[in-house]
């Protein structure tokens, strides 16, 4: 019997990945300070082009050691001086591990390419592509697309979530005049000032822990999560329908299911991509049913509705 309830959903082995992208100026060095300076309870590794481009506060850095600097939140942070697969490589031997890594893509860089590699066969169980956020200078862009047309807008194609970062230095109406520009089926924009996106957003699935970031987000765009659990088979098809057509409002999802063979399948979707693989060995705590965490967009996510579909497709019958 399909039911609901507030489980939290159980991480797998492999190291999710967020790419942040975006043009020149948009917000993306805020965006990781940010990060570092978060109150998120996760341990993150954050790569960044320039690292004296990041203004961490100095009291916050416990030690540094081969030009990787730990933090008091338990993030460490390090610059991308040498190619990105071999700071990779570096990381993931590094002592303990992390909840999380975080790139930060130069301003005139594809973020698509930069995820590329993190999908290399090297990294195959042990790092998770998850999301690409590519940030909008809102007052600003247009002279982006002046300078770089064909560059921004191969950045904003990459992206899972679009961030209108700096709304405080432009009228609603040109806010609302973005959104539509960017309305294509399926895409996620929220707007941020200061770049502050919550971190629901950018962790989603992760138990993350309390987000300042909520006081500066529009009433409209409060994250909410919505968890759906069952305990029968559940039929991947049914199931890859349903999650190929959510709502807009509804950005990311986030899981573990099983399916009348009885097998365990790790899900994930983030905007419009969907991905549902065998759970590796590294995975604990999975259990025996289903368990899926919705977040969306507050009163514009349409839950009760996407909740229904979901337990259609479980069914002690199927």
């Amino acid at each position: 019997m399909a039911g609901r309830g507030a489980q939290a959903v159980v991480r797998p082995s492999a190291i999710p990945v967020t790419v942040i992208g975006g043009f020149l100026g948009a917000g993306k060095t805020t965006l990781v300070n940010h990060v570092l300076q978060g109150d998120h309870g996760l341990k993150i590794a954050v790569l960044v082009n320039d690292f004296g481009a990041v203004n961490i506060d100095a009291a916050l850095i416990t030690s540094s050691e081969g030009g990787v600097y730990s933090l008091a939140n338990g993030c460490v942070c390090c610059g991308l001086n040498q190619g990105l697969v071999e700071q990779l490589e570096e990381l993931l031997e590094r002592p303990g591990s992390f909840d999380h890594m975080v790139i930060e893509a130069s301003g005139v860089a594809d973020p698509a390419r930069i995820m590329d590699t993190v999908r290399y066969a090297r990294f195959a169980g042990r790092l998770q592509a998850d999301a690409v956020v590519v940030l909008v200078d809102l007052a600003g862009f247009d002279q982006a697309m002046t300078a770089a047309p064909g560059l921004a807008e191969t950045q904003l194609d990459a992206a899972d979530l679009v961030v209108l970062n700096k709304a405080d230095l432009v009228p609603l109406s040109q806010i609302e005049a973005w959104r539509k520009r960017w309305q294509w089926p399926g895409m996620r924009v929220i707007t941020a000032v200061d770049a502050r996106v919550p971190f629901d957003f950018l962790f989603a699935g992760q138990q993350t822990g309390a987000d300042r970031a909520h006081d500066h987000a529009h009433a409209h765009e409060q994250p909410v999560s919505r968890t759906w659990r069952s305990s029968a088979p559940v039929d991947l098809e049914a199931l890859a329908a349903v999650l190929k057509s959510l709502p807009p409002a509804v950005y990311r999802a986030k899981g573990f299911v099983r399916d009348s063979q009885g097998r365990q399948l790790a899900v994930q979707v983030v905007g419009t991509r969907v991905t549902v693989v065998p759970v590796g060995p590294g995975a604990s705590s999975v259990g025996d049913g289903s368990i899926l965490v919705l977040i969306g967009f507050g009163a514009d996510a349409d839950f009760d509705g996407t909740l229904a579909r979901l337990d259609a497709c479980a069914s002690p019958s199927r």
